[in-house]
């Protein structure tokens, strides 16, 4: 039986804890919550069939088998600073972390750490993954988002951007992969899997306000000597967090599924 603890008990940390604890109850177990909102952690405790601890970061590392963050970016980058020291095996959902420091990743290989990446809020990882052997010239990414999605971004204040004025689709960001997860650390990870997947690093992040969706909708577009690749995502949000894709949930249950498939298969 493995051991995981959660950090984040969010919208995303919810549909994760409780996949665990009703799919992988055979495999693996919740043992611990942490999140600096314990009013959070003690919600999510309750809905669990089989109840963990709520500790601190720290203490959560030493006692499981694999650490899951589903909190913030912010957190995301400490908690894989702390995890070097634990040499546990990791899963990140806010991918913008890494961009942020690039060189963590050799850390973890060359401490023999397994980190795993979502395939999130898109599709079609594989084959960008698959070109990153080969020679991309372009890929792009446009993020159509309502306006619920982008309420209270600091990057539209910083801007005097008034989401409430804006009646047809306006591209309100376009830039790099660095300042998307930079001005938009919530709604971005998706441009950020996509760099690390392509090993390309001139993505071209565009992020459109579109007061007639309410959905969010990610476009792709890859070119490269071997093939020419388009992907369009409509995604639904979560019920609990709008800026949350309901996507990024079940893809994270899936490589869940896919670490502990060796457990189901010798059973």
């Amino acid at each position: 039986m493995k051991k995981i603890g959660l950090v984040g008990c969010g919208a995303i940390g919810e549909g994760v804890a409780l996949f665990i604890d009703r799919n992988l109850s055979k495999y693996a177990y919740l043992t611990t919550l942490a999140d600096k909102r314990k009013t959070a952690a003690n919600s999510l405790n309750k809905k669990l069939l089989k109840k963990a601890k709520i500790k601190a970061i720290n203490n959560l590392m030493k006692e499981v088998d694999l650490v899951i963050e589903t909190a913030s970016q912010a957190a995301a980058g400490q908690i894989m600073k702390q995890n070097l020291k634990y040499k546990k095996d990791i899963i990140i959902l806010s991918v913008g972390a890494i961009i942020k420091d690039l060189q963590i990743l050799k850390k973890f290989q060359e401490k023999n750490i397994n980190l795993y990446i979502p395939s999130g809020a898109i599709t079609g990882v594989d084959g960008l993954s698959a070109l990153a052997k080969g020679n991309i010239k372009k890929l792009t990414i446009t993020t159509s988002k309502p306006p619920a999605g982008l309420t209270g971004t600091a990057y539209l204040k910083s801007k005097k951007i008034n989401i409430d004025k804006i009646k047809k689709p306006t591209i309100i960001f376009s830039g790099n992969v660095a300042e998307a997860t930079k001005y938009f650390p919530k709604n971005i990870n998706v441009a950020a899997t996509l760099l690390l997947a392509s090993k390309y690093d001139k993505v071209k992040v565009m992020i459109k306000l579109n007061p007639k969706i309410k959905k969010n909708i990610h476009k792709i577009e890859a070119i490269a000597d071997e093939a020419k690749i388009k992907i369009e995502v409509e995604n639904a949000s979560s019920k609990i967090n709008p800026k949350t894709s309901a996507l990024t949930i079940l893809s994270t249950q899936t490589l869940l599924e896919k670490i502990f498939s060796s457990l189901k298969i010798g059973s």
